[in-house]
């Protein structure tokens, strides 16, 4: 059991380290999990990494094992790719990324890379010759180089993304209908127009994306004992507890009072910028991170597209309903002022 243990262990490290590399990897070709739909730029890159970087991972581990006199450790050592896989797929499933998947590919990885690290092991590393290679073993370079040719050539190939765009649209719908039936009378109660509508429910799909159910269980856990200051599933800074519900109410609340104050800020400015420079500017002040600005503004351009699509199409839509909200509401500004002046005096 105590090997089991291990081995798990560093099945979860595998898990991390890859993400953690592939993210600083994205100048090679490599491409994250997203919601939205991106080209894959370097297909053999990322298959590669995928299925061969847990071989290369137990090969090094291996050596270390044996360099530190820990040779209990290396006995079955390909297990940790199982394990690895069966801990990826549990994580995107329990996190609601299921629909992201594409499972032809998953099973692909696993396909080649499971049989690969028991070759590894088998014919390698239990044997310890993968630490003192031969001349005869470095005279297969040539045969690296060919291996080199052919993948420069295949990771060229741009592969259709029909059925990437599928998957995406259907992971967007699934959630902004999940969202709409759950949170749909909160958000429509605070947006004052369509667009805001939109915006709200793109903040909130990319953040729950980002935030899944299981993190956000630790997160409360850790707000309690003073180590995390945002809560919710979206992702609102308080400074006392709130659920998912209250999250939603806080966060819509936040975008609609800085729509105003990014309003204000684009037409003080001599060149404008109109309603998304505006959309940006409300983006900014929940997020000033730009990958998440860009990201969930394309998010809101899906909703829009599919949703709001006669709202989309008129570019003073916004303009107008806010112009009837304010007429509606005729004395609120000048009450408010008047409250602020009582409140100075």
């Amino acid at each position: 059991m105590s090997i089991l243990f291990y081995h798990f262990g560093l099945a979860i490290i595998l898990f991390f380290l890859l993400n953690w590399i592939g993210s600083h990897s994205i100048h090679a070709g490599y491409i994250r999990m997203s919601i939205l739909v991106k080209a894959d730029e370097a297909p053999a890159f990322n298959f590669l990494y995928r299925a061969f970087s847990p071989v290369a991972f137990i090969t090094v581990a291996s050596a270390i094992f044996y360099k530190t006199d820990q040779e209990w450790l290396v006995h079955n050592i390909y297990l940790v790719v199982v394990y690895y896989f069966l801990f990826r797929i549990l994580f995107n499933l329990i996190t609601g990324r299921g629909l992201l998947l594409n499972w032809m590919t998953q099973a692909a990885y696993v396909l080649v890379s499971v049989p690969a690290s028991y070759y590894v092991y088998d014919k390698l590393i239990i044997h310890k010759e993968f630490l003192f290679p031969t001349a005869k073993e470095l005279g297969s370079a040539v045969w690296l180089a060919i291996v080199a040719y052919a993948y420069y050539t295949f990771n060229n190939v741009k592969l259709s993304d029909e059925r990437t765009k599928a998957r995406k649209a259907n992971y967007l719908e699934n959630r902004y209908l999940k969202y709409k039936s759950i949170y749909g009378s909160i958000i429509e109660g605070t947006a004052e127009t369509k667009r805001q509508e939109a915006l709200i429910y793109a903040v909130l799909i990319y953040e729950a994306f980002n935030r899944p159910k299981a993190y956000r269980i630790i997160e409360n856990v850790l707000f309690r004992i003073g180590l995390a200051k945002t809560l919710g599933i979206m992702q609102v800074t308080t400074s006392s507890f709130i659920d998912d519900e209250g999250s939603v109410r806080l966060g819509a609340k936040k975008i609609v009072s800085d729509h105003l104050k990014a309003k204000l800020k684009v037409e003080a400015r001599p060149y404008g910028g109109g309603s998304w420079s505006i959309r940006r500017e409300v983006l900014e002040l929940y997020n000033p991170d730009r990958e998440y600005i860009s990201e969930v503004d394309r998010i809101y351009d899906e909703i829009m597209t599919r949703y709001y699509p006669e709202d989309k199409e008129d570019p003073h839509v916004e303009m107008i309903e806010m112009h009837k909200k304010m007429q509606n509401e005729p004395n609120k500004l000048s009450q408010q002022d008047a409250s602020d002046a009582d409140a100075s005096a």
